[in-house]
């Protein structure tokens, strides 16, 4: 006669200790926030200087970076030397022409904005 064997109180909790392991790894990473700043921001034109234009939020001085160049796709990043927030930081005084600004987080390299064109005329 062959014997059939039940799964004991033993083997229950080791299946809901894992159950409960994984539960717990998964709304870790669910739940965490984003590992960078979150802002608001645009680019912006006055009188042949570039900005950009900061909504919401705030990024600390070298923790962000920006691209500003003619050809779209192409970066060559700059890091802020000044506190990125409201109203605006000036990215510099540039010559008539179409320039592609891009804005990222330096340390993370999440980018909060990139290629938007911008007409100097």
């Amino acid at each position: 006669m062959k014997k059939e064997f039940a799964q004991g109180a033993t083997e229950y909790l080791l299946i809901f200790s894992a159950a409960l392991i994984i539960t717990g790894v998964a709304v870790y990473y669910i739940g965490r926030s984003p590992s960078y700043p979150p802002i608001s921001a645009t680019t912006g034109v006055s009188d042949n200087e570039i900005r950009i234009n900061v909504e919401i939020g705030s990024i600390p001085e070298g923790e962000w970076a920006y691209s500003v160049g003619t050809v779209k796709g192409t970066y060559v990043w700059t890091t802020g030397s000044e506190e990125l927030k409201a109203p605006y930081v000036s990215l510099g005084t540039y010559a008539s022409g179409t320039y592609y600004v891009s804005l990222k987080h330096a340390e993370r390299g999440h980018l909060y904005f990139y290629d938007q064109a911008v007409a100097i005329s």
